[in-house]
């Protein structure tokens, strides 16, 4: 609705001009009736005036003041003057500053004057409109001038194409401030959700962030990370902190940010590569969650040292090596890609005459995915006695190989549409959690959450092709909780939303 005030400095015309129209069915919210100018501007503070209807002659201010003041704050005001007879000199004056007509108070007739308010309204409509459309072809313009800076940021960063390829955009001289939002627990969202989840979660921060920011651009470069880059504010970390928790509320995911400032387009790469090192520092402090950039030093034991100090050891000595390494790497001094590379070498050093080299690179891709300090002395020591046990397995062997997995694919297939976790399935085998998540996707080629989800997925195309289910009880049916995590993932795996591929298979 649009807002209408009247101003009049005789009681019998304001109350008259107010009850001959019904301004709710017109579209217009009423908001008040003023003796005068300097009461009707008063009035008008903080709120929007899109229909002016005042008097001419008034003490205190005149409706002429009035009315220059007025569009002067709304350019797109619509005045209609009430005068007398004798106003006629400043009623064309009036007419020269913009006003819409004019009624005279001896003469004034309820119908006309409700065709006057139409008229006005018609305008509004119509100014409206234009304003609408100005702004939407304008958002569009700006929308493809920040699409074509983010793919040329991204041909940069990821491409290794030439500064040069986007200087010609005329923002290369200024500050920008460059953030890397990293997703945390990222094991858990692949254990639980699949290698496709986490895509779909970037994909839905980018659109959040050109729907909602209205400047900078956001793309994701990896499976785990999104990048933005925005003019530096006056208070960015504030930003960071409303920004990532904006984000963090519409995925319902939990985030870690690093960032660091720029001073112009031609150092991007190198910020990029500072604010994602930032980001990591979240391995040292996990109960922080937004870093500026602080170079390491990169110190790491030669693997010829390693080698000596791992080669012979006791449960003791491997103790107290792995306490000194705990020591330094807590100190901050090494990057956490290099403290994880280490972890990796030592197991590698302690298990490589004993177990095949895929065990060993499975559970190196394990130590590489560890996002805290904490959870490497967890995961490293857990993986040391796996290993440990999974050798005494390969030794003693209670059943095959082929028999577990046998076990297990036949419990997976029996209950893939209830709750199914890795642990569930693994104790119902009887191995290590562990043991088994490399056993199953070294047997059937891919990760265990993976394979079920293509289960369920199938299971979905059978009901969405053979029942009138509603999507909704498709979901339940075929073992997924959340309808808009299916219908998403439907559409990302099999190119079509349940409901499209639902009329396609039953209308070919």
């Amino acid at each position: 609705m649009f807002n209408v005030m009247v101003v009049d400095d005789e009681p019998v015309i304001r109350f008259g001009l107010k009850a001959s129209v019904d301004w709710h069915k017109e579209g217009l919210h009423y908001l008040g009736d003023f003796p005068n100018g300097a009461e009707a501007l008063k009035a008008a503070e903080g709120k929007t005036v899109d229909l002016l209807i005042t008097d001419i002659k008034m003490p205190v201010m005149d409706g002429l003041t009035l009315m220059k003041e007025m569009i002067q704050r709304f350019p797109r005001l619509k005045v209609i003057l009430v005068s007398s007879y004798t106003d006629f000199e400043y009623v064309r004056e009036g007419l020269k500053l913009g006003a819409v007509d004019y009624c005279l108070k001896p003469t004034l007739e309820p119908e006309e004057f409700v065709k006057l308010i139409r008229k006005c309204v018609d305008m509004i409509k119509k100014d409206t409109q234009v304003q609408e459309q100005l702004k939407l072809a304008n958002k569009s313009t700006i929308l493809g001038e920040r699409k074509a800076l983010e793919q040329a940021v991204k041909k940069v960063i990821l491409e290794g194409s030439a500064i040069n390829d986007f200087q010609q955009s005329g923002k290369v001289e200024e500050n920008f401030l460059v953030i890397t939002m990293g997703l945390n627990n990222i094991d858990k969202l692949d254990e639980q959700y699949g290698f496709l989840y986490k895509t779909m979660i970037l994909e839905d921060v980018q659109n959040y962030f050109y729907k909602n920011i209205d400047e900078g651009i956001c793309f994701p470069i990896n499976e785990n990370q999104i990048l933005f880059m925005l003019k530096t504010a006056s208070d960015f970390q504030g930003f960071i902190g409303k920004l990532k928790q904006e984000i963090e509320s519409e995925t319902n995911t939990s985030f870690t940010a690093g960032y660091e400032i720029i001073k112009d387009l031609s150092n991007i790469k190198e910020g990029f590569e500072k604010s994602r090192e930032a980001s990591e520092r979240r391995f040292f402090n996990s109960s922080a969650t937004i870093f500026h950039y602080k170079s390491f030093l990169e110190r790491k034991w030669p693997k010829a040292l390693l080698q000596q100090v791992l080669s012979n050891y006791d449960k003791q000595s491997l103790e107290e090596f792995l306490s000194k390494r705990f020591e330094e790497w807590e100190s901050e001094a090494t990057s956490p890609r290099v403290i994880r590379k280490e972890a990796c070498e030592i197991v590698r050093q302690l298990f490589m005459n004993a177990l095949p080299v895929d065990v060993l690179m499975e559970k190196c891709e394990q130590l590489k995915k560890v996002e805290t300090i904490e959870e490497l002395r967890k995961i490293l020591f857990q993986q040391i006695d796996d290993l440990s046990e999974f050798i005494t397995q390969k030794q003693y062997p209670v059943q095959s190989d082929n028999a577990i997995m046998k076990k297990a694919l036949n419990y997976i297939h029996e209950h893939y549409t209830e709750e199914l976790t890795l642990q569930l399935v693994s104790g119902h085998v009887h191995i290590s959690r562990n043991y088994f998540s490399i056993l199953f996707k070294r047997t059937v080629g891919k990760n265990f959450i993976d394979y079920v989800i293509d289960l369920r997925i199938h299971k979905a195309k059978e009901l969405l092709k053979t029942t009138s289910l509603k999507i909704y009880e498709v979901a339940e049916q075929s073992g997924f909780n959340d309808v808009k995590y299916f219908s998403k993932l439907f559409k990302r795996m099999m190119g079509s939303s349940p409901v499209d591929f639902r009329s396609k298979s039953q209308n070919p």
